[in-house]
């Protein structure tokens, strides 16, 4: 057995303890149902013909126990060797500078749950330079581009026949002066794909560590 079958079996595990745990529940009684036209004489009820419902447990509740009990155990056993198997399963990894690593699987573990998130927040919250616009200035860093908006209101006037008549007519221009330290879109996007292709390495990584062979307890 290799890491991933261990965590495989232990996902396994935890259904098997939910179903025993249902069967647990059921395994304290048998019902017999049925309905009767009197109840005045307690201890002689006669059952209307066809009433009767019987119940029984399908398991005890020793039967249960003991299950649950096993299952629990192979689960304590798995966990520490996936503990310590962690501690000597590793994998190489080429990190997002271009160097090579080797890294342990909690190590990877932090990228991919941790870091991977973080940094691909970090990359869509770069601002971009906007399209489109009126330029006036750029240089190396910074784009300065204007944008003017009309902004109407409304007027009234009469007709020849002294009918209201509605009209919207400009009431100002408002005037954006830009300076855009904004990136290239281009940059932008190859900075988000550059770190889904390294989290996806990391995956890879992740896999590669899971294949070492389940450490016995026991061993030094």
């Amino acid at each position: 057995m290799n890491l991933g079958d261990a965590f495989a079996r232990r996902k396994q595990i935890d259904a098997e303890i939910e179903n025993w745990l249902a069967r647990l529940r059921l395994a304290g009684r048998d019902t017999l149902q049925y309905r009767t036209l009197s109840i005045e004489d307690k201890d002689n009820l006669v059952p209307i013909p066809g009433s009767k419902k019987e119940y029984k447990r399908t398991y005890s509740i020793e039967e249960c126990l003991d299950r649950l009990k096993a299952l629990v155990e192979e689960d304590r056993k798995l966990a520490l060797r996936i503990s310590l198997t962690n501690q000597k399963a590793r994998a190489r990894l080429v990190d997002l500078d271009g160097t090579e690593k080797e890294l342990t699987i909690p190590e990877l573990l932090v990228l991919k749950n941790d870091i991977a998130p973080k940094l691909e927040n970090m990359a869509r919250a770069i601002p971009i330079k906007a399209k489109g616009v009126e330029v006036t200035k750029e240089t190396g860093t910074v784009m300065n581009w204007r944008a003017i908006t009309k902004v109407e209101k409304s007027s009234q006037e009469l007709s020849d026949k002294g009918h209201k008549i509605e009209k919207q007519v400009v009431d100002y221009y408002q005037i954006d002066e830009v300076a855009d330290y904004g990136h290239e879109e281009r940059k932008v996007f190859d900075e988000i794909d550059k770190i889904h292709l390294w989290l996806q390495r990391v995956r890879n990584a992740i896999n590669d560590a899971n294949k070492t062979a389940l450490i016995e307890l026991g061993e030094p």
